[in-house]
């Protein structure tokens, strides 16, 4: 086979209801010249017989079994086994349109990017959203501000140059649970990799599917796994972002009021020094949201755990 132009990285770990539907969508595509990367984490269903049964017809698949490691090691492997000249990632629960590798490779050509950025739908049982995915400017400091505070952090609908992560040495970090999509793309970004934008929704998220297979719980742990996410933020970024970052951190206090993480001493003692974030610029939270972190950091604690329970019971007398 001769060397594939673009390599779809497929993480999977127990998918077998919906991996067929992406199978059929990536053997669909208008684009020939690509292979597709099926990397089995362990899974404990049938998933694996349905790689290597599709392996078996159509040799644009390749399959790797392994032991479980997590979405993050299993995107880094499937980076290290590439042979393409750009490389996209495509999560099992989802499916993509008939010409989702041809028109972004076609945007690649078109502007000579080391990364194409393309929107995307979000699919919720019988409701479909539009998701708009442009930056707000291609400038470098423009790029991961959107990253930070507006685009979505997954990477299936980033095509991106192999030569760039390959010769900055750019790679999913091991250990994390939360956020390894967003600190990988920043990677990519600060090295200088040019970026475009094509206004097309080519993938189709499943987040019913997502939800329906996903821990709807809360716990300490996903809050340290966040925390660890926002320091290697600060590690990673220079000063003039910080502002964007100490933003991205009230989606953790928030989530710590939501669920009663702490107490009101260890709560004042470990957030106080946000209260100084530049309200105007958080642009991810609806008013309600804002009003009742701000409270916790400059009020009283007590009175935004009662203000998150109001929202909550409102929120369910809504539903």
């Amino acid at each position: 086979m001769q060397k594939p132009i673009i390599s779809v990285i497929v993480a999977i770990y127990n998918a077998q209801k919906t991996l067929p539907r992406l199978i059929d969508s990536l053997k669909a595509q208008t684009m020939t010249g690509f292979e597709v990367l099926l990397i089995d984490d362990g899974s404990t269903d049938a998933s694996g017989s349905i790689c290597d049964e599709v392996s078996e017809s159509d040799d644009r698949f390749k399959v790797f079994h392994k032991p479980n490691e997590g979405i993050g090691a299993t995107r880094q492997f499937g980076i290290e086994h590439a042979q393409g000249e750009y490389s996209i990632h495509a999560d099992a629960d989802d499916w993509v349109e008939p010409d989702y590798l041809e028109k972004l490779y076609n945007k690649a050509m078109e502007t000579g990017a080391d990364m194409v950025i393309c929107d995307f739908l979000i699919e919720n049982g019988n409701k479909t959203t539009y998701r708009k995915e442009q930056p707000v400017a291609f400038d470098t400091k423009s790029v991961i501000n959107s990253l930070l505070c507006k685009l979505n952090d997954g990477p299936c609908n980033k095509l991106l140059k192999r030569s760039v992560y390959l010769k900055n040495d750019i790679r999913y970090l091991p250990g994390y649970n939360f956020g390894e999509d967003q600190l990988f793309n920043l990677q990519f970004v600060l090295s200088g990799a040019s970026v475009s934008y094509l206004p097309l929704a080519l993938y189709h998220c499943d987040v019913a599917t997502y939800s329906a297979s996903a821990s709807r719980g809360f716990s300490l742990e996903k809050i340290q796994y966040q925390e660890k996410f926002i320091s290697s933020l600060r590690d990673l970024l220079p000063d003039e972002y910080m502002t964007g970052i100490d933003n991205k951190h009230l989606d953790v206090v928030y989530l710590a009021i939501m669920t009663k993480a702490f107490t009101r001493e260890q709560f004042k003692e470990k957030y106080s020094f946000l209260a100084r974030v530049r309200w105007k610029e958080y642009v991810n939270k609806v008013f309600t949201i804002k009003l009742i972190i701000w409270t916790s950091l400059n009020v009283s604690y007590n009175l935004a755990l009662f203000m998150s329970r109001i929202k909550k019971l409102v929120r369910k007398i809504r539903k």
